[in-house]
């Protein structure tokens, strides 16, 4: 069974439980607390993914990372850590989030800009996504200097590539042409 399939049964597991309790915003922000810790901290990682590290020693560094989680996320952790999935706990958080924001009709924007985006203009091209797409917006920004100027926005699997850099390319493939 994939890595991505199993993350998928296990969040789905974890949203039905917590959308009764209206915890999945809470929810969302523990897992993903982890997925990141998971992914930038590797002493973390080694001890965590060790085999021969015992499930409860992994289960005290988790409750040690979050101590006041509701109940039953830190038993969910626990499961996870217990059933030897630990490694799929990023991806986990990912397909939780994509749940959750199905729920609440939100839509994860990435846009990449030259120099950081004001707060003027980020709010109104989350307006302008908003009223597009008839959702609600996170936007992502991230900061790519290589762009030159202009912005790159990932809706889904759509790009609109509006950066200096990508017209500059066009037009040199045209004065090629040409």
């Amino acid at each position: 069974m994939s890595s991505q399939t199993i993350a998928r049964r296990y969040a789905r597991a974890l949203f039905e439980i917590a959308r009764p309790q209206g915890a999945l915003a809470s929810y969302a922000i523990a897992l993903e607390r982890v997925g990141q810790a998971l992914q930038e901290d590797a002493e973390l990682r080694r001890v965590l993914y060790h085999q021969l590290i015992p499930v409860r020693e992994k289960q005290k560094v988790v409750d040690t990372l979050l101590p006041d989680i509701d109940p039953p996320l830190r038993n969910f952790f626990h499961l996870v850590l217990a059933k030897g999935r630990e490694r799929a706990l990023p991806e986990i958080a990912n397909q939780f989030r994509r749940l959750v924001d199905r729920e609440n009709r939100v839509l994860a924007v990435e846009v990449q800009a030259a120099t950081p985006l004001s707060q003027d203009i980020a709010s109104a091209l989350k307006t302008r996504l908003a009223e597009l797409t008839g959702q609600n917006i996170r936007l992502q920004v991230h900061v790519d200097p290589a762009l030159l100027g202009g912005l790159v926005i990932r809706v889904g699997d759509r790009v609109l590539d509006a950066s200096l850099k990508k017209k500059l390319e066009l037009l040199g493939e045209h004065l090629k042409g040409a």
